[in-house]
């Protein structure tokens, strides 16, 4: 990763040198990889305390190129909680199905066999946008330490999709 000063963006926006941006406003931490790559995932955790709904998002860049198959991303997610709805937006109009894999950190790294979307995977079909909150067969409950992994099963057009999956945090 490379080492990023100490900045403050704005009264409540303070970047560190791990790469960690947090929005004291909007309550939001961005975690980067490295911000210098093109084709960086950016993975953002958003949150409403009171609701104690969450964000959970990744961004899959192709670097200006259609987005290609395969294993995008891994993110461990801290808190126990349940997948209430799923959101995808790209850059531009096309096609794209996106799986999510889910497994113990032990089991790392997550595969197909560990697929919690059944038949029913977040798809884009000739737009720009999706969203699900049936989630149809779907295993929703992620635990504590769980490693989600985001695998692109097919693409076309699209070079940058958001994957936004709304979680409410059980105890």
């Amino acid at each position: 990763m490379a080492d990023y000063p100490d900045t403050i963006y704005s009264p409540r926006t303070i970047a560190n040198r791990s790469g960690v941006v947090y929005d004291a406003n909007k309550q939001t931490v961005i975690f980067a990889e490295d911000f210098q790559k093109p084709a960086a995932e950016i993975v953002a955790i958003e949150t409403d305390l009171e609701a104690r709904k969450y964000s959970i998002t990744i961004i899959i860049d192709g670097g200006g190129s259609a987005i290609t198959t395969g294993i995008k991303g891994f993110l461990e997610i801290p808190f126990k909680c349940e997948i209430e709805r799923v959101t995808l937006l790209a850059d531009v109009s096309g096609s794209i199905i996106i799986d999510i894999w889910n497994d113990t950190y032990a089991n790392f790294p997550p595969a197909d066999a560990d697929s919690i979307t059944a038949a029913a995977p977040p798809t884009i079909t000739t737009a720009v946008k999706s969203q699900d909150a049936t989630l149809t067969d779907w295993l929703k409950t992620i635990d504590a330490g769980d490693i989600l992994a985001f695998n692109v099963d097919s693409a076309t057009t699209i070079t940058r999709v958001t994957l936004a999956l709304k979680v409410k945090k059980i105890d």
